[in-house]
C-alpha cells in the first residue's frame, strides 16, 4: 500500500519577520510526523495484509503498543473518508490578503494535535484486570506450552532506570490557553532513557515496622517518645573506597545490620573526652610499640612498592576492657582489612607473636606505625608477621604456639591438641607441668617450688609478651577461679546481671495460653541462650529445665515468657552460688558418668537425657560417702526417636559410656603418657571408671554373660553393645541404683526427669544399691540413714 499525504500549515497572521522561520520550523515538524504516521501504517498492513487503509488509518495503539478496544470513540473529524486520494503538498509563505483575512476573521484552532488524537483513542487509558483471578483449570491450561502459546521472556541486560526519574509528569496540554497558537516545538527532540523488553510494574517498598502487629508493642507508654521533640541520632561511618560502595549499595540492609554490631563493641574516638581520648592515645602507642618490637612489617624501596591496590588496609579497633574488679580499661587493636568482625577481648598485649608469614603480602599500616618506622603516611610495606584481621592468623598463631612449647619440652596431648604436658623424666614418668589454651587465654599448672618448671615460664614470658599473668584468682573464659584449700570454686557473680528480662505488660499476662509474637520468640530464645551458656559453665542444675524450654520456643506462649523470667529471677537471687573441683588424689581418682532419660517428654514427641561425668575416689564403689568433682555435664534431646522409656535409658546409658570413655582417656593420657593409639582400651584401663543407671532394664541386660538379641527393639539391643564390650575391654564397672532414693538425697545429686545436680559446698554422695527383696521405700529409708 503506498498512501500519500500533503500537508497544508494553518493561515496564521505575521506580524514580525521572524514568525516566518518559526512556520518554517513548525511545517518540518509536521512533515516528521507525517513520516511517522505513514510508517505507522505500514506497519499494521505488514501485520495483517487483509486489513483496508481505511481500517488502517482509524486505528491507533494505546501506551503499550496494544491495541485495545476502549469507551472512547474517535471524533468523526479525524476520520478521513478518501485516505487513497493524493493530495499535493504546497508549502509556502503566507500572503498579506491571507494573513489580513486571518486576523479579522474568527480565531478557529487547528482540527487535530496530536495529543488530542492520543487521549481521544485512549492512549492513557487501561483496563483493570486485577479483580479477574483466573481458575485452576484456566491456570493449568495457561501453563501448558501444547493448549496455549507462552509469552516472550526477556532478559534484562542491565539495571532498570531509576523509578524516581520516571515520575516527572509531562506537561499538560489542556493547561495551555486553547485561545492562543499551538507552542512551539523545541528545536532539538529529548529523548527519555528506555530499555527493550516489557514493562515490569515497581513494587512499593514497605518499613519493617509496618509489618510489626499492634500487640507486639508495650502498652507502657514511654515518656522520652510522648515528647514529640525528642530524637535519636545513629550515625554510620559510610566506606571511602569505591569497592566498599559497591558492596554497600549490593546490600543496603546487610550493611547496616553489620554496621550496627560493630557499633555495639567499637567507640567512636570523636566522641570521647579528652581524658578518655588520652587513654586511648596510650593504648594506641603501646600497640604500635609491639608492632615495631615483633618487626611485623618490612619497608620497601620506592622502586619495589606494588600497586596499592594490591596491598590490604589497616584501621583501629577502639574497645573497653572490662578488668575483673569490674572496672574497664582503654583497649586499641590495629587490625587487617582481611576480616570485618571487631577482635574480641582477650589478655595478650602482642597480637602478633606468630612465626614468619609463609606468604607475600602487602599492607598499608596505620599513620601511627608508618610513623613509627619513619615512612610516609599511606606507604605500602611488606608483611612478616600474621596479624588480627587475616583469615589464616588463628592458624598460625597456633602453629607458633605449638612449635615454641615443643621447643621447650612440653608434649602435645592426643586427646586435646591444645592441652601440652611438661614430663622431663619421658612417657611414663610423673607431671611436672601442664599448659592448656583457649585461643590467647592460658592456664598454667605446676608447683612454684619447681626450679624446672619456674625456668619453663620464665622462658615463655620472654617469648610472648602477655599483659596479665593472674595467681590465685582470675578470670578465665568469663569464669571466675578461685583457689580454695579444697581446691578450685568457679562462679559467675556478675554475669546474670548483664541479662535482661522479657517486658510482659499487664495486659499481655492476662492471656496465659496466648501465642508469642515472633518479636517475643526471639527475646525468649535469647534469653534461654544467656541462661544455656550459663549452665555449661558453671551451673548442671538448670541444664534440664533450659533445655525443655529451648524446645518449646515454637510453640512458646506468654505462660513460656513469665517462665523464663521466673527462672533467671531464681537464679539472680543465688549470689553466693559456687561449682567446687574437689581435690583428689591422683592414684585413687576414678571416673564416674550418671545417666538418665525421659521418654518422649518433650513438645515434639522427642525424649531427652541426661548424663553427668563426676570425678571421685574408688570410696564411692566401696559404699562409703565421698565427694565428687563435676567434670562435664549435658541435658538434651536423644537425636533418635525412642518408641519406649527402655529405649530412652539404652541411648543415655551409651551416650555416657561415651563420654567416660573420653574423660579416662584423657586422664591416662595426663598421668601415664605414652598411649596407645591403635588400642585406645589399653590405654582407658589405666583409669577406674563406673556407669550409674536407674535403668533396671538396661542393667539387667549387661548384667548377664551374653547379651542376646531378641524382643521388639532390637536396634537398642545392638547399641547396648558398645557398652557390654565396654565392661569386657575397658574394665567398665556397672552400677545401678534406684530413683527414689535419688530423690531424696537432697544433698548430693537430684535426678528427676532429667539430671539436675545440686552442687553445694562440702557435699557428698554414695552409690548405694537396693538389698536383694527389698522395695523402693525401704531403700530410701536406709539411704537417709546412711547419709
Amino acid at each position: 500500500m503506498d498512501v500519500h499525504f500533503a500537508a497544508k500549515p494553518a493561515e496564521t497572521p505575521e506580524p514580525q519577520e521572524g514568525l516566518q522561520g518559526e512556520g518554517q520550523e513548525e511545517q518540518a515538524l509536521a512533515g516528521e510526523a507525517v513520516q511517522g504516521l505513514k510508517l505507522l501504517m505500514t506497519k499494521i498492513c505488514e501485520a495483517d495484509p487483509s486489513t483496508p487503509p481505511e481500517e488502517a488509518l482509524s486505528q491507533a495503539p494505546d501506551a503499550t503498543g496494544r491495541f485495545l478496544p476502549h469507551e472512547g470513540q474517535i471524533p468523526e473529524e479525524l476520520l478521513m473518508t478518501q485516505p487513497q486520494a493524493t493530495f499535493e503538498q504546497e508549502v509556502r509563505p503566507a500572503s498579506e490578503r491571507e494573513e489580513l483575512l486571518e486576523t479579522l476573521g474568527p480565531q478557529e484552532t487547528a482540527p487535530w494535535t496530536f495529543n488530542r488524537v492520543a487521549e481521544a483513542v485512549g492512549g492513557n487509558s487501561y483496563q483493570d484486570l486485577t479483580q479477574e483471578v483466573p481458575s485452576e483449570q484456566e491456570w493449568a491450561r495457561a501453563q501448558d506450552p501444547q493448549q496455549e502459546a507462552q509469552p516472550v521472556r526477556y532478559r534484562m541486560s542491565r539495571k532498570r532506570p531509576n523509578p524516581r526519574l520516571q515520575e516527572t509528569e509531562p506537561e499538560d496540554p489542556e493547561e495551555w490557553d486553547e485561545d492562543g497558537p499551538e507552542p512551539s516545538q523545541p528545536s532539538v527532540i529529548r529523548r527519555t532513557a528506555s530499555y527493550v523488553g516489557p514493562k515490569v510494574q515497581e513494587t512499593k517498598g514497605s518499613h519493617w515496622w509496618e509489618s510489626v502487629p499492634e500487640s507486639a508493642w508495650s502498652a507502657e507508654e514511654c515518656s522520652f517518645w510522648a515528647d514529640s521533640q525528642q530524637a535519636v541520632e545513629v550515625e554510620i561511618p559510610l566506606p571511602e573506597s569505591r569497592r566498599g560502595q559497591e558492596h554497600m549499595l549490593k546490600n543496603m540492609e546487610g550493611f547496616f545490620v553489620s554496621a550496627l554490631k560493630r557499633r555495639a563493641v567499637e567507640v567512636c574516638e570523636r566522641k570521647l573526652s579528652e581524658e578518655d581520648k588520652a587513654k586511648f592515645r596510650e593504648a594506641k602507642a603501646t600497640e604500635v610499640r609491639n608492632f615495631i618490637s615483633a618487626k611485623a612489617f618490612e619497608a620497601l624501596p620506592a622502586n619495589k612498592q606494588p600497586d596499592r591496590s594490591q596491598a590490604v588496609g589497616m584501621r583501629w579497633i577502639l574497645t573497653w576492657k572490662v578488668k575483673d574488679d569490674g572496672g574497664v580499661k582503654a583497649k586499641a587493636r590495629a587490625v587487617l582489612l582481611g576480616i570485618k568482625t571487631p577482635a574480641t577481648n582477650t589478655d595478650p598485649q602482642q597480637p602478633l607473636l606468630c612465626r614468619e608469614y609463609p606468604d607475600d603480602m602487602f599492607c598499608i599500616p596505620c599513620p601511627e606505625i608508618c610513623e613509627s618506622m619513619g615512612l610516609p603516611e599511606g606507604s605500602v610495606t611488606k608483611l612478616k608477621r600474621a596479624c588480627y584481621g587475616l583469615v589464616d592468623a588463628p592458624l598460625e598463631w597456633y602453629k607458633t604456639i605449638a612449635e615454641y612449647l615443643q621447643d621447650i619440652g612440653l608434649t602435645r596431648l592426643w586427646s586435646d591438641s591444645c592441652a601440652w604436658v611438661w614430663r622431663p623424666g619421658g612417657p611414663g614418668t610423673a607431671v611436672r607441668g601442664m599448659i592448656t589454651g583457649h585461643v590467647d587465654d592460658f592456664l598454667f599448672g605446676g608447683s612454684v617450688e619447681d626450679q624446672g618448671w619456674t625456668r619453663i615460664l620464665e622462658l615463655i614470658k620472654n617469648r610472648f609478651k602477655w599483659g596479665d599473668w593472674d595467681q590465685g584468682s582470675f578470670v578465665q573464659c568469663g569464669v571466675q577461679v578461685d583457689t580454695i584449700p579444697e581446691g578450685f570454686a568457679l562462679s559467675q557473680p556478675r554475669y546474670l546481671d548483664t541479662v535482661d528480662e522479657i517486658p510482659v505488660s499487664t495486659q499481655r499476662r492476662k492471656g496465659l495460653q496466648d501465642t508469642t509474637t515472633p518479636q517475643e520468640r526471639s527475646q525468649l530464645r535469647g534469653l534461654l541462650g544467656a541462661l544455656s551458656w550459663y549452665s555449661q559453665q558453671t551451673a548442671p542444675h538448670l541444664s534440664a529445665d533450659v533445655s525443655l524450654m529451648l524446645s518449646e520456643v515454637s510453640q512458646s506462649t506468654v505462660q513460656s515468657l513469665i517462665k523464663a523470667n521466673q527462672l533467671l529471677s531464681v537464679e539472680r537471687n543465688k549470689k553466693g552460688h559456687k561449682l567446687l573441683i574437689q581435690r583428689c588424689d591422683n592414684a585413687k581418682m576414678q571416673f564416674y558418668a550418671w545417666v538418665n532419660a525421659a521418654s518422649q517428654n518433650r513438645v515434639d514427641g522427642s525424649s531427652t537425657q541426661g548424663i553427668f561425668i563426676g570425678a571421685a575416689s574408688d570410696k564411692l564403689l566401696k559404699g562409703e560417702l565421698d565427694t565428687v568433682s563435676p567434670i562435664s555435664w549435658h541435658s538434651q534431646r536423644i537425636e533418635r526417636k525412642c518408641r519406649s522409656p527402655g529405649a530412652a535409658e539404652t541411648q543415655a546409658a551409651v551416650n555416657g559410656e561415651d563420654a567416660l570413655f573420653y574423660a579416662r582417656f584423657q586422664w591416662a593420657e595426663i598421668v601415664h603418657g605414652n598411649v596407645n593409639l591403635r588400642y585406645p582400651a589399653e590405654t582407658v584401663r589405666r583409669v577406674g571408671g563406673c556407669l550409674i543407671t536407674d535403668s533396671r532394664n538396661v542393667y539387667d541386660k549387661l548384667q548377664t554373660e551374653m547379651l542376646v538379641i531378641k524382643g521388639a527393639e532390637k536396634r537398642t539391643n545392638i547399641e547396648l553393645l558398645s557398652v557390654k564390650e565396654a565392661q569386657q575391654t575397658s574394665d567398665l564397672v556397672l552400677r545401678w541404683v534406684h530413683s527414689e532414693a535419688r530423690r531424696e538425697c537432697g544433698d548430693g545429686l537430684v535426678l528427676q526427669d532429667e539430671v539436675r545436680l545440686e552442687n553445694r559446698r562440702g557435699s557428698r554422695d554414695e552409690i548405694s544399691e537396693t538389698p536383694q527383696g527389698r522395695g523402693p521405700a525401704a531403700a530410701t529409708a536406709t539411704a537417709k540413714r546412711d547419709l
